[in-house]
């Protein structure tokens, strides 16, 4: 413990690991159009979690049928791989992209603990299963980045909202992001 004393903001990031299940309602099937988007701020770091129901991303949430739908499957994983296009920190910032992960067990994507597969592919009404796609994207930044544009809605027409919950060194909050308004603040 006396090794987080010495670094705050990875107390607040680890504060928003810990918090998100309890500050979120109760785990309810997930709803289309909407991304869940989790952000931790540190000086020199940009941490993404973001968790959307895979019909959102591609349009359908089992595993691909036909050669065209591992077509589609492969080119969301390689566009998702590519987070940088798709949350773009403000420029002043001089963030590059350092790691991605990608978890769609539905799609074999990622390794999930039995609980969390369970969770993502929840069987829905006449036992149509519902899939999530969780992506992991972190930043190294040469400043603290002042805010995230977050280019999901040009890329994926299904995405109608994406609540984000920030946290870092002035606190925490929930912003609802729109296609109109899609610049997320992170300092508070």
């Amino acid at each position: 413990m006396s090794s987080l004393r010495k670094h705050p903001v990875r107390v607040a990031a680890l504060a928003l690991a810990l918090a998100a299940p309890a500050l979120a309602p109760a785990h309810e099937a997930h709803t289309h159009g909407r991304i869940e988007l989790d952000v931790a701020v540190e000086a020199q770091r940009l941490s993404l979690r973001m968790e959307s129901p895979l019909h959102d991303l591609l349009g359908f949430e089992r595993a691909p049928r036909s050669v065209a739908e591992r077509g589609r499957a492969t080119a969301l994983a390689e566009r998702l791989r590519a987070a940088d296009q798709l949350f773009v920190p403000d420029a002043a910032a001089e963030c590059t992209l350092a790691e991605v992960g990608i978890e769609a067990p539905v799609l074999g994507l990622g390794t999930a603990a039995p609980a969390a597969s369970a969770a993502s592919a929840a069987p829905g009404p006449a036992g149509e299963a519902h899939a999530d796609l969780v992506l992991t994207a972190s930043f190294d930044c040469r400043r603290t980045a002042q805010h995230l544009d977050v280019r999901l809605f040009d890329a994926f027409p299904g995405v109608r909202t994406v609540a984000a919950q920030v946290a870092g060194p002035g606190g925490q909050g929930l912003t609802l992001l729109r296609k109109a308004a899609a610049r997320l603040p992170l300092v508070r």
